[in-house]
């Protein structure tokens, strides 16, 4: 017989919280200035055509690059990269140039003005679809459409930062492969 499983009464925050964890990304915009942001808001709207989503603070320095450039690009970076990527989470971009600071190399795009980020394994380019500001929600969300991927030839997705409540992680064990 099943043991019955105990349900705890939670907030929301807390209850988003114990998501399973979400992919890390080092976004990159600007056209002349450029900035670095590490990022997980992140959502997958459409496999084909490929369409993602990234919510940014109308606060943020990546916000008014993002206004200005009209698009982006998300750098998958790997375990090698966790205390850049920490960095690159806590530093303004306003204040300084986060790319020579933290040590990173910018690329220019192929197909899009902001630059990507040599070191990452797995770099996309996106042009921004459609902005999505509701007023009442903290982040405003920016819809586009990848354009461009680029994939190094040794690149192991096992060693992809994730990150769940307050822990960068890497992806653990297969369990089941379909």
């Amino acid at each position: 017989m099943r043991e019955e499983s105990i349900k705890l009464d939670m907030g929301t925050i807390e209850a988003v919280m114990s998501l399973p964890p979400g992919p890390v990304f080092l976004l990159a915009t600007g056209e002349i200035e450029q900035n670095v942001s590490t990022i997980g808001m992140f959502n997958l709207f459409s496999i084909d055509p490929t369409i993602v989503g990234i919510g940014i603070k109308t606060s943020r320095h990546t916000y008014k690059l993002l206004e200005e450039t009209g698009d982006f690009t998300l750098n998958v970076p790997d375990m090698s990269l966790v205390e850049k990527v920490v960095k690159c989470g806590y530093l303004s971009g306003s204040r300084l140039n986060k790319f020579s600071d933290v040590g990173l190399t910018p690329e220019a795009g192929k197909r899009v003005k902001s630059p990507s980020i040599a070191e990452c394994p797995l770099n996309m380019e996106v042009k921004v679809l459609e902005v999505n500001d509701r007023n009442d929600w903290d982040h405003i969300w920016y819809i586009g459409k990848v354009v461009h991927t680029d994939v190094a030839k040794d690149y192991d997705r096992s060693s992809a930062l994730i990150y769940w409540d307050g822990e960068f992680r890497t992806p653990g064990m297969i369990l089941h492969k379909l």
